[in-house]
């Protein structure tokens, strides 16, 4: 990590771009402002705005040579003569530019005249403005070139309402201006990261860790991208996003410092590291997305784990059970019940395993409730439970402490008896109830609660469940992936009933997330809108990509106007999360055409899962697994910052 903010390899990140004035608010703060080889001191808080727009320019090419590019002037000049303003600038680098913009009679296609000339790779050039910082003590700077701005101080400088690290670069580019944060590229990260995989919802080491690597590496792979305009990357999720020092958590700047200088390497380069919130269960070639990206490091893979774990049960598999049928034999298992036991003995194993008191033989379930509340010890007062009949009581103490009971429908006859008792328990405490995590553990498996520090190992057998939905039955092995769901039900140390809780994906480490999946609806009368076919007839997906996410789509009107999508154009054009999705038509009763399109995933699925790192994190994975997995055949390695490695890096 280094020593101050402003150490190098330094990143420069664009902050803001803006016709109208940029503030930097902080009354009083002394700025040491740095412009064509002077400097001076203003007071804050500072404007930045443009005084005078630029005119627009070409660029021919840029010379080590100076001779050549003196050469090169001369035959622009020669060939465009007095409307034309060539010019040769040497750059930071070394290299000399030649540049050239037109005062009158400007060429329809100035590229095309200049590649003509023969200065193939011509291009349309930033036009340098003239800016203006305005001080809270009438003190002004105007410059046509870069200027710095120094803030005096350690704390961070504010711009807007956020607050940055390291110093600020401004210049003006056309008619905007453009504020730039210049700072280390650690510091940097650290307003990076939190944001990208914010700590409190991701709250595992590795995981940050490799969020950090990645980070990292995507920075250093585009560093230079926008050296035209003075700037690397951006702030937003068109490079990565980035929220300065106010974002900064403890957590995420430990990943930051643990990580510092690594980066993910192939073929000795930084790789161009892309990474997406939720996959769906398995990552995508970014070739079947982005064309110009299909690097073999970044190849779809199933986002999983490698083994299950195996659960062994006391008994063997037994029939489907409804809740109540489930609690009444957990209840069986805690107080030693014959299956089917009539209230009065459920009463009496209730009060050997508590406190004694007086019996009442119960004629109906609201005068058991009452017994059994009072066989518990349960009396709360009015301002917790309301007054009134006993069952209601119950229902309303198991509701309100989340023990699952649901009411007599049938009375006091069958199951339902135990299943009270076993609430009732709950609320006295004598049992537990919690929630938790597979988790591998040396030689065992182990659960990991919810809101605990470490997780703890289970008894090699158990009595062992599964659940879909409200429906239970109790199985006799079960293999599960690490970051399962587990239900368990204990009495002091003994485990009554370890739930397996099943539900689509189990096996995907990336299920944790709230956009796992998603439907959304579009009116037949919205896509004709958003894909610009005013007379849509179909709607049909013409190309998937082996992971299933819909890389070729297209519409046709009755007019017989045909338009195409391929690859990440299909999320834009159809305004979905993922690409990942299918279509189902219905008619509304009122004649409607509606399409409902049922997804899964967030972002674009190519590389590192976000929600999958995390999972397979919570299962035990070191940051190098987990980048390995994600990003194939790759090395981790410590990146020195110097320029030749800059300048070796993919674009």
């Amino acid at each position: 990590m280094p020593a101050r903010d402003t150490d190098p390899p330094l990143v420069r990140v664009l902050l803001e771009r803006s016709a109208s004035a940029v503030r930097l608010p902080q009354p009083g703060r002394a700025y040491w402002v740095r412009h064509d080889g002077t400097g001076s001191w203003l007071w804050g808080p500072l404007e930045i705005g443009v005084a005078a727009a630029g005119t627009k320019y070409w660029q021919a090419g840029a010379w080590s040579d100076t001779t050549n590019a003196s050469a090169a002037a001369r035959k622009i000049r020669q060939r465009f003569g007095t409307d034309a303003d060539v010019r040769e600038e040497v750059m930071a680098n070394g290299l000399t530019r030649v540049r050239v913009g037109w005062t009158a009679n400007a060429p329809d296609d100035p590229v095309s005249e200049l590649e003509a000339l023969g200065f193939a790779g011509a291009f349309s050039a930033p036009a340098a403005g003239v800016l203006r910082i305005n001080g809270a003590d009438g003190g002004l700077v105007t410059s046509a070139a870069e200027i710095v701005i120094e803030p005096a101080g350690d704390w961070p400088v504010a711009v807007g309402w956020r607050r940055y690290r390291g110093r600020l670069l401004a210049r003006a580019v056309g008619g905007e201006a453009l504020v730039i944060n210049e700072l280390n590229i650690e510091s940097y990260l650290q307003g990076v990261v939190p944001v990208e995989m914010g700590p409190s919802q991701f709250p595992e080491l590795d995981a940050l860790k490799a969020q950090a690597v990645a980070a990292r590496t995507y920075a250093v792979a585009h560093l230079g991208d926008h050296a035209s305009e003075g700037w690397d990357l951006c702030d937003t999720p068109a490079c990565q996003v980035y929220s300065g020092a106010g974002a900064e958590h403890r957590l995420s700047n430990r990943a930051v410092a643990e990580t510092a200088g690594l980066v993910a390497v192939y073929g000795g380069k930084p790789i161009d590291a892309m990474y997406t919130s939720t996959c769906g269960g398995h990552t995508e070639n970014a070739s079947e997305l982005f064309s110009g990206r299909g690097h073999p490091y970044l190849a779809g893979v199933p986002c999983a784990w490698d083994r299950p774990l195996l659960l062994t049960g006391t008994l063997g598999d037994g029939d489907w059970l409804g809740q109540t049928a489930f609690s009444a034999a957990i209840a069986g298992e805690a107080l030693g019940l014959a299956p089917g036991a009539d209230p009065v003995a459920v009463l009496a194993r209730v009060e050997v395993a508590g406190v004694t008191t007086q019996r009442l033989k119960p004629v109906d379930a609201d005068s058991f409730a009452y017994s059994l509340l009072a066989a518990v010890g349960i009396d709360p007062p009015p301002g917790i439970a309301p007054t009134g009949s006993g069952l209601g009581r119950l229902l309303f103490l198991t509701d309100l402490y989340k023990a699952p009971l649901d009411p007599p429908t049938d009375g006091l006859g069958g199951d339902w008896p135990a299943a009270a008792a076993l609430a009732a328990l709950e609320l006295r405490g004598d049992v537990v109830r919690d929630r938790g995590e597979a988790v591998p553990r040396i030689g065992a498996v182990g659960i990991f609660p919810r809101r605990a520090e470490h997780a703890e190992d289970l008894p090699s057998s158990l009595p062992l469940w599964e659940r879909w939905r409200g429906g239970y039955r109790r199985i006799a092995t079960a293999e599960v992936f690490p970051g399962t769901t587990l239900e368990r039900v204990r009495s002091a140390d003994r485990v009554l009933a370890l739930v397996v809780v099943r539900s689509g994906g189990d096996s995907e480490a990336d299920r944790r997330s709230a956009w796992r999946e998603w439907a959304r609806e579009r009116s037949w009368s919205e896509l004709e809108r958003m894909l610009g076919v005013p007379d849509l007839e179909h709607l049909q997906v013409t190309a998937r990509s082996p992971s299933g996410r819909v890389v070729g789509l297209l519409a046709t009107g009755r007019s017989g106007v045909r338009k195409e999508w391929t690859g990440f154009d299909v999320r834009r054009a159809l305004e979905l999360p993922e690409t990942l999705f299918s279509m189902h038509l219905r008619t509304t009763p009122d004649g409607e055409r509606i399409v409902r399109f049922l997804g899964r995933g967030w972002g674009h699925g190519v590389g590192l899962c976000q929600n999958g790192a995390y999972g397979l994190a919570r299962a035990g994975q070191g940051f190098e697994q987990i980048l390995g997995h994600y990003y194939t055949g790759i090395q981790i390695v410590r990146w020195s910052g110097a320029t030749d490695d800059v300048e070796s890096t993919e674009r």
